[in-house]
């Protein structure tokens, strides 16, 4: 079940280079049947994995290094019906 659906601005800035850029990310919280609790983040419309973790860091648009974002505004979007199912979890996540 579906708990909690946001939208969330991520900011970088590369180690590297200091090139600063932003993105959104879409997330979804849920609850499987077994009480866990998952995330589910995409990224323009296409799965990604959690922008804060090395698995899922996006690359540096100039140098294309991987580094982590940071939480710059979040905004919460109204839950679908209980009868939409839960995502399915994917790897990264």
């Amino acid at each position: 079940m579906i708990t909690e659906m946001a939208v969330e601005h991520v900011e970088f800035t590369c180690g590297h280079c200091w090139h600063q850029w932003s993105a959104d990310y879409d997330v979804q919280h849920y609850r499987d049947d077994e009480g866990a609790d998952w995330e589910n983040f995409s990224h323009a419309g296409i799965p990604a994995g959690s922008p804060y973790s090395a698995d899922g860091a996006p690359a540096c648009p100039r140098c294309h290094r991987h580094w982590l974002g940071h939480l710059a505004g979040r905004h919460l979007l109204p839950l679908p019906d209980a009868a939409t199912p839960a995502p399915q979890a994917h790897a990264g996540s």
